[in-house]
């Protein structure tokens, strides 16, 4: 599944969204936390499907995938 990844807000490296043409409708979301220790993440369609805390951005972005791969089976 190919992840389309984009920053959230022009400038800011550690913050961005993702979608999936597989699962139209789907999007997530990877952050750093204020103070910079841990990373933030959470998948959302009309409401909330999966969310986390991960100790690295590539982490935080596995779990989105899986979470994306998962959501697409149920479909």
């Amino acid at each position: 599944m190919d992840l389309k990844c984009r920053a959230t807000w022009p400038g800011k490296a550690n913050d961005g969204t993702a979608n999936c043409d597989g699962v139209p409708g789907l999007q997530a979301r990877v952050y750093l936390e204020a103070g910079g220790k841990r990373w933030y993440w959470f998948v959302n369609d009309t409401h909330a499907r999966a969310q986390g805390i991960e100790d690295t951005k590539e982490a935080a972005k596995a779990a989105v995938q899986r979470e994306f791969e998962s959501i697409a089976r149920e479909e």
